[in-house]
């Protein structure tokens, strides 16, 4: 049985979240995923800005060339060891260019999902509920 309360607070915190990150996008912020099936799950969730998949045949030198169109980068990617490794060398890549990377989304999805989601991609899980909620309102 699900904690209906849990599940709603939940769904509240991520409708905050996706609603931040979209006025981010609209403001000249680029934001960075591992690959298509994390950038579908954002799109599940609602978001409708652009993402650069770092992990679908990119490297980080393409990442540091197409930065440079915007005012900063999120990095967005898995909050697994590998995601962690590839937020830092993506940040000290973009540190060398003088870019602004900004990694509050990064916390801020562990922090929205309480801890039950370690990959992007596990949003999915959430978007039907979510874009429910969004109908709602």
């Amino acid at each position: 049985m699900r904690d209906s309360k849990f599940e709603e607070d939940i769904l509240q915190a991520l409708t905050l979240f996706v609603r931040k990150l979209n006025d981010e996008s609209k403001n000249g912020a680029l934001v960075v995923v591992e690959g298509q099936h994390d950038a579908e799950a954002l799109e599940s969730i609602g978001f409708k800005g652009k993402t650069f998949q770092l992990c679908h045949n990119r490297s980080l030198i393409e990442l540091s060339s197409e930065a440079e169109k915007y005012r900063k980068v999120i990095l967005l990617l898995d909050l697994d060891r590998k995601g962690r490794v590839l937020t830092k060398k993506a940040a000290i890549i973009l540190q060398g260019k003088n870019k602004k990377i900004d990694l509050f989304f990064r916390r801020e999805i562990a922090k929205a999902t309480k801890g039950r989601i370690r990959q992007i991609e596990e949003l999915t899980r959430f978007g039907e509920d979510l874009q429910n909620l969004v109908r709602l309102n």
